[in-house]
């Protein structure tokens, strides 16, 4: 066995949540926000969940220091796995992703509270976020939560007519 398998194999997997952080504009158009790191590529607010944190405490404080932005947290969209490539030996990775509304006149900013520094966050349609996000896991997240917050929506529209 080699000494990176070994690795997986004795240690706790790291556990982190992700945010698909929406809104809708003023003009109803339902928006995702993305954050870009420094030298990285476009991709979703996520971080690590401490030891004293519930996964909505964790995802909450993730947001805030990547973005300055809070909200609710509802739905749970997904949860990935995978290994991460890190210059010590690899670590298995758990990401829990949850829907979190965002009020509609949030103003996201680049947080710099985390030790990762983000260059930029943007408020994107998501056919825009499928087209910037490189990542096919990453993509797979926005497009169910497109599709669930789409129902939603012609949900709560049928229930108002």
């Amino acid at each position: 066995m080699t000494r990176n398998a070994e690795s997986l194999i004795h240690h706790q997997p790291i556990h982190a949540v992700g945010a698909v952080a929406y809104r809708y504009d003023t003009q109803n158009r339902l928006q995702i926000l993305l954050i870009k790191k420094r030298r990285g590529y476009w991709t979703l607010p996520k971080g690590k969940v401490a030891p004293t944190e519930d996964d909505a405490s964790a995802l909450l404080r993730e947001l805030w220091e990547e973005t300055d932005l809070t909200g609710v947290v509802e739905d749970q969209m997904a949860q990935v796995m995978y290994i991460t490539p890190r210059r010590r030996l690899p670590r298995r990775k758990i990401v829990t992703y949850y829907l979190v509304q965002v009020a509609p006149d949030a103003i996201a900013t680049p947080g710099g509270r985390s030790g990762e520094i983000i260059e930029r966050v943007r408020w994107v349609t998501p056919a825009a976020a499928l087209r910037r996000v490189k990542r096919k896991r990453i993509r797979d997240i926005i497009a169910c939560a497109r599709n669930v917050l789409r129902r939603r929506s012609q949900n709560h529209g049928a229930a108002d007519r």
